[in-house]
């Protein structure tokens, strides 16, 4: 948990200086969730509305931008393994 609250905000910042590290971060992201859901909601829910906004925006445009990285996961293993609910809010 500690861990994540630094990687967290660590990969936003980055993402922020360039949009082309968008697709990476969202995978990133979205690997975190993997390991600790209830974790990344903790960390989540600390964030301010801004902050939460941008990973939101960082998270569609990842899942949605390039080659349909998310859609060819879950064709390879038959079923997605999380789902990926947009509001982070309360």
């Amino acid at each position: 948990m500690v861990a994540m609250a630094l990687v967290v905000p660590t990969l936003l910042a980055r993402a922020t200086s360039e949009r082309s590290l968008w697709r990476e971060t969202a995978e990133r992201l979205l690997e975190l969730v993997g390991v600790d859901q209830s974790g990344f909601r903790k960390v989540v829910s600390g964030m301010g509305a801004r902050q939460r906004g941008f990973m939101e925006e960082v998270l569609r445009s990842g899942a949605v931008g390039g080659n349909g990285g998310q859609e060819e996961v879950k064709q390879q293993q038959g079923q997605p393994t999380i789902a990926l609910k947009m509001n982070f809010g309360v």
